[in-house]
């Protein structure tokens, strides 16, 4: 018991540890992608922020309230089925909306140019980060 508690510890440093990390090469990937002056840093960085503390909220919600919700989808009504996709369709309605409002307001205080290149920019992080994921799990016994 107490060996598996400190092996669950481990595994949430070690969880905490590679999201501050992502955080770092994040900052660092897209400041050097956008050009970003310290100024515009200054005023980037709390918009983007506040926008993907927004995503993260959506996600917990679809999480706690579709996905971890039912333990199968075999023991669902086609009730509970449709109220749980109405909800899903709501929830991704209220994150496409999310996006739009921060992408209007991100090329307000940039420009439309540098609006594309944040959206490139995000795609290129994802990607690379994807195939660092993948090289290091095959590099895993």
């Amino acid at each position: 018991m107490i060996a598996l508690l400190f092996t669950g510890s481990a595994v949430l440093a070690q969880h905490r540890e590679n999201s501050e990390q992502i955080k770092t090469l994040k900052i660092a990937f897209f400041t050097e992608k956008l050009e970003l002056t310290p100024e515009e840093a200054s005023v980037f960085w709390p918009i983007y922020n506040a926008h993907e503390n927004a995503k993260e909220e959506l996600r917990a919600e679809q999480r706690k309230e579709i996905r971890d919700r039912f333990e199968t989808l075999e023991s669902l009504s086609e009730a509970e089925a449709k109220n749980a996709l109405e909800r899903y369709l709501k929830l991704e309605e209220k994150e496409e909306e999310l996006d739009k409002a921060y992408y209007k307001r991100i090329s307000k205080e940039f420009s439309a140019v540098r609006t594309l290149k944040l959206f490139q920019a995000e795609q290129e992080f994802r990607r690379r980060l994807l195939q660092e994921y993948r090289k290091r799990k095959g590099q895993q016994p």
